[in-house]
């Protein structure tokens, strides 16, 4: 078993010198629920950010808040990027941050086991987490949506390999914790917005499923056999950039309805085809260093953009894609 592609990617390009995935950061943003079925404008880049030289270490995975301002760490340090503006400082953690999201008024880091969430306004702590489980954390990833907050943690190091992931839920008003799946989540391959969390998981070691687990309630999921891949909520579907090993191993983007898991589409796309991302302009996909708009009822290309040293999108209210040039990153901001 293996991460998925966008993260197996960036990890590639590590060995060229340009970028790494490290394997104790892996921070996941809230996916945009709502995107036009048929985008008409062309896409174009609206800003752009030196975030500088962040090394082999850095994960090259950025969250996005509700209102558009983007957050990742480096050790122990939060960083904000509000618009075009430089990053700055946000939170300085008690320990190794490998996971961040926010909310309109809180910033939630996961530091191992515990998760602690921070007043926007002020930088105070409001309250901690302890996730159950043992072993040691060495991936991790959070999503909020409204007072919800879904995390994954992972123990995978270079020694034991691939890991599944577990994953819980808790609420911003509650220290309870709530257990959804034990070891049997692929990890990253996860988004969530009001409907619930939506995954991939292998269940009872036999067979894949991709899953939907609302705030409350039971769960739905789908068996699929084309695991793990990128995943994406977009225009009120589940979109996965899926390798067909059956099909000569060639990649699709393959479409369900969020509300059934049922399935809408399976479009033939290129092989280079690395990433897709839920954004606030529609479906985004990612691949050879271009970046196209897709349309979401057919996964047709509505409009596309060059973006050399493209290396992952960052899903989101509002459109984003990370860059590595010469050794420095940059966040272009896009618009459609």
């Amino acid at each position: 078993m293996s991460i998925s592609r966008n993260v197996r990617t960036v990890a590639t390009l590590a060995v060229a010198g340009l970028a790494a995935v490290g394997a104790a950061s892996v921070a996941i943003a809230p996916a945009a629920s709502a995107a036009p079925a048929r985008p008409a404008a062309s896409l174009h880049v609206t800003g752009k950010v030196d975030l500088g030289r962040l090394g082999a270490s850095f994960s090259y995975v950025l969250t996005e808040a509700p209102d558009g301002d983007i957050y990742y760490s480096r050790g122990s340090v939060v960083y904000r990027v509000k618009g075009d503006h430089a990053p700055a400082t946000a939170l300085r953690a008690s320990g190794t941050v490998l996971a961040v999201t926010a909310t309109s008024s809180d910033l939630l880091v996961d530091v191992g086991s515990k998760v602690f969430a921070y007043a926007l306004s002020n930088g105070h702590r409001l309250r901690t987490w302890t996730l159950p489980g043992g072993g040691t954390v060495t991936m991790a990833g959070l999503y909020a949506v409204g007072s919800t907050v879904w995390a994954f943690t992972d123990s995978a190091t270079d020694e034991s390999g691939f890991e599944y992931a577990d994953v819980d839920r808790f609420s911003l008003s509650s220290s309870a914790v709530h257990r959804v799946a034990v070891n049997d989540a692929y990890p990253s391959d996860m988004a969530a917005d009001s409907a619930g969390l939506y995954y991939e998981a292998n269940i009872n070691d036999t067979s894949d499923y991709v899953v939907r687990a609302p705030a409350s309630g039971s769960a739905r999921r789908h068996a699929d056999v084309d695991l793990d891949a990128p995943l994406a909520l977009a225009g009120g579907n589940v979109y996965l950039l899926a390798i067909h090993e059956n099909q000569g191993g060639n990649s699709y983007l393959d479409a369900f309805r969020g509300s059934t898991l049922s399935t809408v589409f399976s479009d033939r796309v290129s092989d280079n085809d690395t990433d897709v991302a839920g954004t606030g302009i529609g479906l985004l996909l990612l691949g050879a260093g271009k970046v196209s708009l897709l349309d979401t009822s057919n996964g047709h290309v509505a409009s596309a953009l060059s973006v050399p040293g493209a290396v992952i999108l960052v899903p989101g209210p509002s459109a984003a894609v990370v860059t590595v040039s010469h050794s420095t990153t940059y966040l272009l901001r896009l618009a459609g």
